[in-house]
């Protein structure tokens, strides 16, 4: 059996024969609308990653049947690498969209909100989706590139916020959360009402200009199909699906209606934001398969908007001290404490601070809580603390525990 072309079904007056017809178009036209397939010469179809198309038994056992399985997967992992790539149009829309979403929030004032991200994780979505290879991707129709619905950040916001309510952290209630997101139990029609807040989609900058292939390797497939107990002698069936790479860039926008919230929300309402997107960052997830580590991320920033003609002298996030220097908000720190002089230093997005000493870092250990303190004694390191930091010279100094 030869090794089977790569076809797609598109109209006859595209070039399919050649990668060059695709290098610009957009990956989830690509992925959606002209996927590659493979043919062989005998006009027999191939199903991707189900391993069924495998030169097995049509020639002898040995190197030259282990050569051409080996190009043959090539064949196939080709396809799918060659939706990944954006071409130079797919990144000028996504750095229009981007632009204007920066440009629009301006215009909200003190009412909008924005948070800078990168991902510290590859992040996925819609894999639920049909396609051929089984995983789907979300992509924005029309302009086929990868999103996150703003209806999906809401709901990873509303369940971030119940799970601190659950930890016992002040200024999380059944009252705030419905303030903010509308009712979720609703038991007569006229309670219906939506929240004050407003999610944005949001467009991720991919790192390197491109998605990647992860692969997920269920080893109890038959056991999930309910054909048969699990096991260890089954037979792991690699599956292929995109996602977009760790060190992407996120930007998400919330815009509020200040009208809609009671008076005790008027003012709290933003720095309840700040702790709920640093809580989803680091321990929900944003996305699918956030339960094995997709779709974490490390917020840079977090600021209220500024209006076109507002002064932008100061960075996104930083405000004066009472020293009169620069005060920046690290919603997702690592804390790391040195067992042998006591001394802590904290770790942000590849910037670090220098060392609390003594009186200092026995203070900052008293300011955590019971449990967290505990797990920094014990571990010598805690993530996902919010701190508030300033700049001193060249490095950064810790202020305190930021105030959410």
């Amino acid at each position: 059996m030869p090794i089977p072309q790569r076809i797609a079904a598109i109209p006859a007056y595209v070039p399919s024969h050649t990668k060059a017809a695709f290098n610009d178009a957009a990956p989830g036209h690509k992925f959606l609308g002209y996927f590659r397939n493979w043919q062989g010469l005998d006009a027999q179809a191939f199903a991707p990653y189900k391993g069924r198309a495998r030169l097995q038994g049509l020639l002898p056992p040995g190197p030259q049947r282990r050569a051409a399985n080996d190009q043959l997967k090539n064949e196939f992992d080709a396809v799918l690498n060659e939706v990944c790539e954006l071409g130079a149009s797919s990144k000028a829309q996504i750095a229009a969209l981007r632009t204007r979403q920066q440009s629009l929030i301006g215009q909200y004032g003190a009412s909008g909100y924005r948070i800078s991200t990168v991902s510290t994780a590859p992040f996925a979505t819609g894999l639920g989706n049909e396609h051929p290879i089984e995983n789907g991707f979300a992509f924005l129709t029309p302009y086929g590139l990868p999103y996150l619905a703003g209806s999906g950040v809401k709901g990873i916001l509303r369940r971030a916020m119940q799970e601190l309510q659950q930890d016992g952290e002040e200024g999380f209630t059944d009252i705030t959360i419905d303030a903010l997101f509308g009712p979720e139990n609703i038991a007569q029609p006229e309670d219906a009402c939506r929240g004050a807040l407003d999610f944005w989609d949001v467009f991720p900058n991919p790192a390197g200009g491109k998605l990647v292939v992860e692969i997920m390797t269920p080893h109890f497939g038959k056991y999930y199909q309910g054909e048969d107990a699990p096991h260890e002698s089954g037979a792991p069936v690699p599956v292929s699906f995109l996602a977009v790479p760790a060190k992407s860039q996120f930007d998400f926008y919330v815009v509020c209606q200040t009208g809609r919230l009671p008076d005790a929300l008027q003012t709290t309402w933003r720095g309840l934001l700040n702790r709920a997107f640093g809580h989803a960052f680091e321990w929900v997830g944003f996305g699918a398969k956030t339960s094995v580590g997709y779709g974490a991320m490390a917020a840079l920033s977090a600021a209220p908007a500024v209006a076109p003609n507002a002064a932008l002298s100061k960075a996104p996030g930083a405000s004066p001290d009472s020293m009169g220097q620069a005060s920046t908000l690290w919603l997702a720190a690592k804390l790391v404490l040195n067992p042998g002089t006591g001394e802590i230093v904290a770790a942000f997005d590849g910037q670090s601070t220098a060392s609390l000493k003594k009186a200092d870092a026995d203070k900052l250990r008293l300011a955590l809580d019971d449990e967290r303190a505990n797990k920094l004694k014990k571990s010598k390191e805690l993530k996902g603390v919010a701190l508030e930091v300033h700049r001193l010279g060249n490095s950064w100094q810790i202020t305190g525990l930021a105030t959410l």
